[in-house]
């Protein structure tokens, strides 16, 4: 059964309050529908950060306002149906903007054995006898827009995201960390698995489910999903798998677009979507080596970034860490992310700890870990991204695709695309026929090799005790 949202916190909920001591005018998020003030402050008068090299996602560009009330009424006695292959961020976010329009039956599936994320997961691994929370793929995320500020509101009074505490620095070898100043640092409250878990609470999800086969019937105008009909498809994931699925489709726009290639960098000659692929180790230590900060972005041949996940999840017994390869690494010693043979894994293994020593200073005799595993994330973030567009859409094959790579590699990005696919789905129910983002090109995406990190001096998270 469709679980639904009593609050409406994709809905603008914005006033100006007087703050107390305070001289500036500041603008407080809340959700009316809650009845709490939430906790994102937004200063006046700031410039973006410096840091975001990137498309902008901070919520300017003006996007037509839709009726509510109005798109419920016209759709009431129609059910409209639309399935959504991808359970990462996107496209729960686009599943539960959709409800929130009107447009209740919607169905988000995926392939994940353990839950929704995509690389919004965490693995949580026993380690004699007790149970460790390692994340993986995404490491945290930053907010620089007001809607996914909302969001973020949202989820943090569902306990469901929370402040990381710790320094985040830049490390090179023989130099002393650099941290890194205003910049908020969000994370999950039980490893960032927690932020697709609590997004799909609000949306009918099937877990563990391979979508094999999709076809466009012209004369119905419905998608065959398998062996279900629908309304609209959305894709909300990319790589091979998502090419593959739309190559004999009936939509070859939309194929087009998912075309993929690999490798480090970007092809100056390449008009399809290039991702790069990345090593991950995960190693625990009984003697904890203590470092003044939990997580660095690392300038190093083969290392990208270090996280100390017991920074984020407190852990008594241990200390657990993630390690993520450089892109020229990753290349380097790619193998079949499936089949990953022994003597490589100990190869990758061996190289990585040896670069955390180097960077971090720590005695490499010193790091002899109770439990290590490896895991090549063979389609991790783009090199680029749609030019202009948060998302695509096809009108006359009621298809679209949303997901970070159109925007920026970030949980952000992901938010902002699956809000902009839900609203255009909408806008085409009403009678709108308009395609977008089928023309655009891709641009490089310029960010650190496990993502982007938007800011915004406008945006401040204020928890309240």
């Amino acid at each position: 059964m469709l679980r639904t949202c009593c609050c409406s916190f994709f809905f603008p909920g914005w006033v100006r309050l007087a703050c107390g001591g305070v001289t500036e005018p500041h603008l407080i998020l809340f959700i009316l529908t809650l009845g709490v003030q939430l906790n994102c402050i937004v200063l006046d008068g700031a410039k973006d950060c410096p840091r975001q090299k990137k498309k902008q996602v901070d919520g300017k560009k003006k996007t037509k306002n839709l009726n509510i009330g109005v798109l419920c009424d016209q759709m009431s006695g129609k059910e409209i149906s639309v399935a959504i292959v991808g359970g990462g961020i996107s496209g729960l976010v686009c599943a539960a903007r959709l409800s929130q329009l009107g447009i209740t039956n919607s169905v988000v599936f995926d392939t994940g054995k353990h839950g929704p994320g995509g690389r919004c997961s965490s693995r949580y691994i026993n380690i004699n006898g007790q149970l460790h929370i390692f994340d993986h793929a995404v490491q945290f995320f930053t907010v620089s827009d007001q809607r996914f500020a909302k969001i973020v509101s949202f989820m943090h009074n569902k306990k469901a995201v929370k402040l990381w505490p710790s320094k985040i620095v830049h490390l090179k070898m023989g130099k002393q960390p650099e941290e890194i100043k205003n910049m908020q640092v969000f994370i999950g409250t039980r490893g960032m698995q927690a932020v697709p878990e609590c997004l799909s609470s609000l949306v009918q999800f099937e877990g563990h489910k391979w979508v094999s086969s999709v076809h466009w019937d012209p004369l119905n105008k419905k998608w065959q999903v398998d062996d279900r009909w629908f309304d609209y498809l959305v894709v909300a994931h990319n790589g091979k798998c998502a090419a593959k699925l739309m190559e004999n489709s009936g939509a070859p726009q939309i194929h087009n677009l998912l075309k993929v290639k690999f490798g480090p960098v970007l092809s100056p000659r390449t008009h399809v979507m290039q991702l790069c692929s990345l090593w991950v180790l995960l190693f625990a230590l009984t003697k904890k080596v203590a470092l003044s900060y939990g997580g660095a972005f690392v300038e190093h041949p083969d290392l990208s970034w270090i996280g100390n996940n017991t920074s984020k999840y407190p852990d008594n017994e241990m200390e657990c860490w993630t390690v993520i390869s450089t892109k020229a690494f990753g290349a380097n010693h790619k193998v079949p992310q499936e089949f990953i043979p022994p003597s490589k894994e100990k190869e990758v293994t061996h190289l990585l700890l040896n670069g955390f020593a180097a960077v971090t200073g720590v005695d490499r005799k010193m790091l002899t870990p109770c439990f290590t595993k490896v895991q090549l994330w063979g389609a991790a973030n783009p090199l680029n991204v749609l030019q202009g567009e948060d998302c695509v859409f096809q009108a006359s094959n009621n298809v679209g695709i949303c997901g970070d790579w159109l925007v920026s590699p970030c949980i952000e990005g992901a938010v902002v695309s699956g809000l902009s696919l839900a609203e255009v789905i909408c806008q085409h129910v009403q009678g709108e026929r308009r395609d977008v983002g089928l023309k655009n090109h891709l641009q490089p995406s310029e960010n650190e090799a496990i993502g982007a990190f938007p800011t915004s001096k406008k945006l401040f998270f204020n928890p309240l005790k």
